[in-house]
């Protein structure tokens, strides 16, 4: 469950599983309906969604394992048949490592913004944020998409799965951050 202490929204341990269970969801369908806006665009597989804007947020205010437990279950729920995913192919097309970074994405986020007190300013939220969307998210991601592609060239890799992209999910790391420091500064 989410907990409210002094200086962060933490994922409680000691919460009832139904509780428990209902925050894994409703950060999962957070998730679900950030991949709702999705642009696609016409010369990549890679579509621009809102999905990195609410696993990162999800990240920061659920904490590390219940932001990693929240895109797990929207990965699971996804790939049962709920219409999640912002493409029609999900866990078995070309954008599936996007997805699966998703996991190691909200964790680290949640694990940083809750251990360094530096992380608790907005720059230095921002360069988690930076870090996770780009190791984990466009790492696995494009790594996947050379698999799904039989693409090699790192070079086309990268201006297929991450170069596009980079503006975009800068403005939605700066908006995840500012909801995140907005939504924590009321508590």
């Amino acid at each position: 469950m989410l907990k409210l202490q002094k200086d962060a929204l933490a994922w409680d341990n000691n919460a009832s599983i139904p509780i428990r269970l209902a925050t894994i969801l409703i950060g999962a369908a957070l998730i679900g309906l950030a991949a709702q806006v999705k642009i696609p665009l016409p010369w990549t597989p890679v579509p621009i969604t809102g999905q990195t804007f609410a696993v990162l947020l999800t990240g920061v205010l659920w904490g590390a394992q219940g932001g990693a437990l929240a895109a797990t279950a929207y990965l699971l729920l996804g790939w049962m048949g709920v219409p999640f995913f912002a493409g029609t192919a999900g866990l078995a097309g070309p954008t599936a490592g996007y997805l699966v970074g998703f996991i190691p994405a909200a964790y680290f986020t949640g694990l940083f913004y809750n251990r360094f007190a530096w992380t608790k300013r907005l720059p230095g939220l921002i360069l988690i944020m930076i870090c996770a969307n780009f190791i984990f998210i466009h790492g696995t991601g494009i790594i996947w998409l050379g698999c799904a592609t039989s693409l090699h060239d790192i070079t086309k890799l990268l201006a297929l799965g991450t170069l596009p992209f980079i503006s975009g999910d800068l403005v939605k790391i700066a908006a995840a951050a500012a909801v995140a420091r907005s939504f924590k500064s009321r508590i």
